[in-house]
C-alpha cells in the first residue's frame, strides 16, 4: 500500500492536456470556494470526500484503459473505440478536479491505496466476451449507478465553484455510461447463449461489489435501487443479459 498522491509535468504535456480539459476549468477561482462558513469537522469530512474521488477517478481512467485494450482485441468498430478514447484523458480531468476541491478545503487527507489494483479484472477466455465483460463492470454498472448520483448532487450544489466542478464532472461521464451499452450492442449478434449467461454472472459479481454502499446509506436505499433497476438490471435484461438478483 502507499500513499495516494498526484504530480503535474507541465510544459508541453500541461498545454496539449489543456486543450482537451478546456479554457473554462483554468478559470476557476479555487479561492473563490466557500469555506469560512464551515467547522473543522466538515471541513475535514470534504477534504476526505475529494481525496478519495481523486482516487476513484484515477482507478476510473485504468477501467478505461483495460477497455481499449480489450476493444482493440475484439476489433470492435473504429468509432466504437475512437468514442472510448477521450475517457481516459475525461478521468484525468477529473483527478485535477478533485484534487484542487481538496486543496481548497484545506489540503487533501493521507489516502492509502494500492497502486497495482489500479485496472479492474477481465473475465472471459475470449477477446469479445473479455471486452464485454470490462464493458458491463466499467460502464453498464460503475458509470450508469454514479452518473445520476453525480447528476443530483450537481443539481442541489449551491456553491458556484463546487457546482461548475459536479457539472463538468456529470457532462463527461454521460457519455461514459453509454460506452457499454454501446458495446453490448455491437456484440448482441456474436454473442452465444453460454456468452450471455457468462456475462451475467459478471454483472451479479460487479452489482453485488455496490451493496455495501447501499447499505451504508439508508436514506439513500430507495433512490440507489431505482438507479440498480432502471439503469442497470433492466437494460441489461433487455440485451438478455440474465441478472439472478
Amino acid at each position: 500500500m502507499e500513499t495516494f498522491t498526484t504530480d503535474w509535468l507541465g510544459g508541453t504535456a500541461e498545454r496539449l492536456f489543456a486543450k482537451h480539459r478546456g479554457d473554462r476549468i483554468a478559470e476557476i477561482q479555487w479561492s473563490e470556494l466557500a469555506t469560512s462558513h464551515l467547522a473543522d469537522d466538515e471541513l475535514d469530512r470534504l477534504r476526505t470526500v475529494w481525496t478519495q474521488s481523486a482516487h476513484q477517478e484515477w482507478c476510473a481512467a485504468g477501467a478505461f484503459t483495460t477497455l481499449l485494450q480489450h476493444l482493440l482485441l475484439a476489433r470492435a468498430p473504429v468509432d466504437l473505440i475512437g468514442m472510448a478514447g477521450r475517457f481516459v484523458a475525461d478521468e484525468m480531468v477529473h483527478v485535477e478536479l478533485a484534487s484542487r476541491m481538496a486543496m481548497a478545503y484545506g489540503g487533501g487527507v493521507p489516502l492509502e491505496v494500492d497502486y497495482s489494483a489500479v485496472c479492474p479484472q477481465v473475465d472471459g477466455d475470449t477477446p469479445l466476451l473479455q471486452a464485454c465483460a470490462v464493458a458491463i463492470r466499467v460502464s453498464c454498472v460503475g458509470e450508469s449507478f454514479s452518473l445520476p448520483i453525480i447528476a443530483r448532487e450537481f443539481s442541489a450544489a449551491t456553491d458556484p465553484v463546487a457546482k461548475r466542478v459536479l457539472g463538468r464532472i456529470a457532462a463527461d461521464e454521460a457519455p461514459h455510461a453509454t460506452v457499454g451499452w454501446l458495446v453490448l450492442d455491437w456484440a448482441k449478434s456474436l454473442l452465444t447463449e453460454d456468452d450471455r449467461a457468462f456475462l451475467g454472472t459478471v454483472a451479479d459479481d460487479a452489482i453485488g461489489a455496490l451493496r455495501p454502499a447501499l447499505v451504508g446509506s439508508p436514506k439513500q436505499l430507495d433512490y440507489y435501487e431505482w438507479i440498480l433497476r432502471n439503469r442497470i438490471t433492466e437494460p441489461l435484461s433487455e440485451r438478455r443479459i440474465p441478472i439472478s438478483g
